[in-house]
């Protein structure tokens, strides 16, 4: 590895348990003692309870508690700014200053080689235009399954991922943050499927992000991605596991289905050459990330059709290639 390490950006708010626990589990990161991190503290909202004042003190003494790699700079605000504008601001600012950067939230915990893996793949895609980000994360086997015979330890991913992930200056300054498309995207629907290829709910995500219903910074990025050809690149096993999805984020709820039990300790990795949507992979992850489910009975006509020698009689389209 060489000494070209990129920075990392960890955005804190009031959430110490969870702030804590992303910091050891970052500290014991192979290449933690080699890398600069930044942390940004956000402030209070306006009529903050006692409670959320006191936590945002205790997750600012826990961030100045230790050196948790070689360098640590604290970037505290004493107004609320949010997390959309928060990471599009500070990743703005560090990634001008250092061309690259990895970025984190307060809630995931990382696999000792997530460093190590998230700089082999900036130095190893940072050539290829057409890779905007590096993703982190992987949803675990129970809701995505890499085929048996695929080749390679990253795949190419329609749609990126939020945690953890990493990317270049040239890349991050493509984005439209007005998203000044999004007019002619909502008269026309072929756009929309087109997007949505990444999951069922981007376009609505945008809908709500442009309407003011949801407050995000990612779909955005999403959106960048999508007019400019771009994919990111996925480990088939994730690097992180988010311990924030027990309703204490700002935009997580309960998902407890997308824990990661098991986090990657492979530094070898083989990362994938030329770069081809593999459709299998491409219709799982489509699959996973589609909301229109099937009921119950629907379910068990298909299993008793199945074991009569049948076919599913009930079928929801969930492929982007058949």
């Amino acid at each position: 590895m060489n000494n070209n390490l990129a920075p990392i950006v960890l955005f804190v708010y009031n959430r110490p348990f969870h702030t804590e626990q992303t910091l050891f589990a970052l500290q014991k990161n192979k290449l933690a003692a080699q890398s600069i991190l930044y942390i940004y503290c956000d402030g209070s909202k306006e009529n903050a309870s006692e409670e959320t004042i006191e936590n945002i003190k205790i997750v600012r003494r826990i961030v100045k508690e230790q050196k948790w790699c070689k360098e640590v700079f604290i970037i505290e605000s004493d107004l609320n700014k949010g997390l959309a504008y928060s990471i599009q601001n500070g990743v703005t600012e560090i990634i001008k200053k250092h061309g690259r950067a990895i970025v984190m939230e307060d809630d995931l915990i990382t696999s000792p080689v997530f460093l190590s893996y998230m700089n082999q793949a900036l130095s190893y895609y940072e050539n290829r235009k057409s890779v905007f980000s590096i993703s982190a994360y992987n949803m675990p086997s129970n809701m995505i399954q890499i085929p048996v015979d695929y080749e390679y330890d990253v795949y190419v991913s329609l749609r990126n991922d939020s945690w953890g992930w990493a990317t270049w200056e040239d890349r991050w300054n493509q984005v439209d943050w007005s998203v000044s498309q999004y007019q002619f995207m909502l008269k026309n629907p072929q756009l929309q499927e087109a997007f949505n290829r990444g999951g069922d709910d981007v376009f609505e995500m945008l809908q709500m992000q442009q309407s003011g219903k949801l407050n995000i910074w990612s779909i955005q990025f999403t959106m960048a991605h999508f007019v400019n050809h771009a994919v990111s690149i996925i480990p088939t096993v994730s690097y992180v596991d988010n311990v924030g999805l027990d309703g204490s984020g700002e935009n997580c709820g309960i998902h407890l289905s997308m824990k990661n039990n098991f986090l990657n300790t492979n530094e070898n990795i083989r990362f994938l050459d030329i770069l081809y949507e593999d459709k299998r992979i491409i219709n799982a992850f489509y699959n996973a990330n589609c909301r229109t489910k099937r009921p119950l009975w629907q379910k068990m006509i298909n299993k008793i059709s199945r074991m009569m020698g049948g076919k599913s009689v009930f079928v929801i389209k969930k492929k982007i290639y058949c």
